[in-house]
């Protein structure tokens, strides 16, 4: 019988095959966005959780028959859903991105 090594080795070879590779040609973090996809990327994730919020609303308000405050509640949910998708695209964007320390800063109007 040939002389086979175990799974565990086979697979621990790869491994580090694999975190050999990505450390050479890939970098660590994608590039930034431009400016104007991301704020389309706001836009969509706030008019989405409107938009959603609103049929659901609307939804409930066509079964339990109490028109017009499933839309109103429902719109409401939905413009607070929309604001913490955006709060939370620009935290992963800042912490993706972060600003460099050696940058100059600009005066503030009261300086």
């Amino acid at each position: 019988m040939p002389d086979r090594k175990p799974p565990e080795d086979d697979l621990s070879s790869l491994r580090r095959r694999v975190d050999a590779a990505r450390g050479q040609g890939a970098s660590k973090s994608p590039p930034p966005q431009s400016a104007a996809s991301l704020a389309l990327r706001f836009g969509g994730e706030f008019g989405a959780a409107i938009i959603v919020g609103a049929l659901i609303g609307y939804g409930a308000d066509y079964f339990l028959h109490s028109s017009p405050w499933g839309l109103v509640i429902g719109f409401g949910l939905g413009f607070v859903a929309g604001v913490v998708n955006v709060v939370r695209v620009a935290q992963s964007f800042n912490k993706a991105n972060p600003p460099d320390p050696n940058a100059p800063s600009i005066p503030d109007d009261d300086d």
